[in-house]
């Protein structure tokens, strides 16, 4: 099942395409007026401005008096840094269409982002009784209230706003965000218990409690209430996937993978859906499967990365690392920031013996996020085979001080130093690793058999096992 996501989004591509040829060939077609908003949607949604803004100039060339495509060329004009302009236009729209829902939305939203969000609340609180989605206004004032740092206010808004509409994703979040910020579970927990107790049967009830309790990492729990959501409403997509995430947290990926299948059901293929079903039949070790979807979610969304990474870890798993390479460099030109990104590059760059490729990949992981075992052991490694001996030792001197719990970290630094001669601080790290996990000195003698023969460690070792 494709589902209505991939079929619009094909005919928008096709619409884009057929639009794109006749302005360069010259050809003088025609678009109507819901062609042209759906072209300018398109370029906006794949973050195209340069592309929308000229669709929008094209656009009021043909219907110079549509308040739509006005409204579009006043959203360009405010994401294309051009505020002020944008303001003035949505400022005379208002004038001309006083009360038009959609202005007042994109006015107010261009005042906030000149510094005057005061002032849209007011037009906001005003207008509030004649909206037609009143549950998009509260949301909209309780992120006017967040930006001035009134979480009171803002959380009256985001409440009122679930109230009105219990499926607001949006607003579920800004809820759970002030939730964790603030540390009111407690209060959270009783609000959408409120909405079960007045309504047993409200499915968007169950679902936000499912989040707030997914949230707390109490997955359990969270399971629970999504499958009572699933009870009252079988087509409950994000359910469906709430639940798959849920389910992932606690490695049960078979019941992760039917809940993303049941998702893809519910509400048609798309690239967030598809890489989520890829990373399940990973998991399953179903590499092949895994492939087919994340290719699936990245044909979807080129942009979308974590679809590139996963074509890279299923390449990784076949041991075919060139290709591996490739596609770990597709997640990093579109996110850079993701260190998981760079691990998975150096991984793939160590098996085809690009050493020096490999560490540098390591040490940007190592910058993006400390605290990676992996990463500090792996890339200690890579410079101890390149004889860069002192560089071994500080990576994972580096690791033990981001985790000073980890007994790996220890013994393999101790291996490092006697390697390297300076056996008083090896016997000084081996006491640390043996008070925090004795168990795991047979790493020790994996690393360096020849280590069960120097009667010093096994001195060491000895008087541990005894105390």
């Amino acid at each position: 099942m494709t589902g209505d996501f991939e079929n619009d989004w094909k005919k928008s591509k096709e619409l884009v395409k057929r639009f794109e040829n006749s302005l360069k060939e010259n050809l003088n077609l025609f678009f109507d007026e819901e062609e042209l908003e759906d072209i300018i949607h398109y370029y906006f949604e794949n973050n195209k401005l340069e592309k929308a803004y000229k669709a929008t100039d094209y656009a009021l060339e043909n219907f110079p008096f549509s308040l739509e495509l006005k409204l579009l060329k006043a959203q360009c004009m405010i994401l294309g840094a051009e505020v002020e302009e944008g303001l003035d236009m949505l400022e005379n729209l208002n004038n001309l269409s006083p009360n038009n829902e959609d202005v007042i939305m994109a006015l107010t939203n261009a005042m906030m982002l000149t510094g005057n969000a005061k002032e849209a609340i007011v037009i906001l609180e005003n207008f509030l009784p004649l909206a037609e989605d009143k549950a998009e206004v509260y949301y909209c004032l309780g992120t006017f209230y967040r930006s001035l740092d009134d979480r009171e206010n803002a959380m009256y808004y985001f409440k009122e706003c679930v109230k009105n509409r219990i499926t607001h994703e949006d607003a579920l979040f800004q809820l759970a965000m002030l939730t964790e910020e603030e540390g009111s579970f407690n209060e959270i927990l009783e609000f959408y218990q409120e909405f079960i107790d007045r309504d047993p049967y409200s499915a968007g009830a169950w679902y936000n409690l499912g989040v707030v309790y997914n949230r707390l990492s109490k997955y359990e729990e969270a399971i629970k209430a999504y499958d009572y959501a699933l009870i009252i409403d079988d087509s409950f997509a994000s359910a469906y996937f709430n639940l798959g995430n849920a389910y992932m947290n606690t490695e049960q990926y078979e019941l992760a993978l039917e809940a993303y299948q049941n998702t893809i059901s519910s509400e048609g293929a798309n690239a967030e859906n598809c890489c989520y079903l890829g990373a399940a039949y990973e998991k399953l070790e179903q590499i092949d499967q895994a492939f087919k979807y994340f290719k699936k979610s990245a044909k979807l969304d080129p942009e979308y990365e974590d679809a590139w990474f996963g074509l890279g870890m299923c390449m990784l798993k076949k041991e075919k690392y060139f290709e591996a390479v490739h596609y770990f460099k597709k997640a990093i030109n579109l996110v850079k920031s993701n260190p998981n990104y760079w691990v998975g590059l150096a991984d793939a760059e160590y098996h085809l013996g690009n050493l020096l490729a490999s560490s540098e990949a390591y040490e940007e992981a190592i910058n993006l996020e400390s605290g990676i075992t992996d990463t500090y052991i792996n890339l200690s490694i890579i410079y101890f085979e390149q004889n860069r001996f002192e560089e071994a030792e500080d990576v994972l001197k580096e690791g033990i001080e981001e985790e000073p719990e980890n007994a790996e970290l220890y013994y393999r630094l101790v291996v490092f130093l006697i390697k390297s001669g300076k056996y008083k601080e090896a016997f000084t790290y081996l006491e640390n690793a043996l008070t925090l996990d004795f168990d795991k000195h047979i790493l020790l003698y994996e690393l360096m058999p020849e280590v069960k023969h120097q009667k010093a460690i096994s001195k060491i070792i000895s008087q541990f096992k005894e105390s």
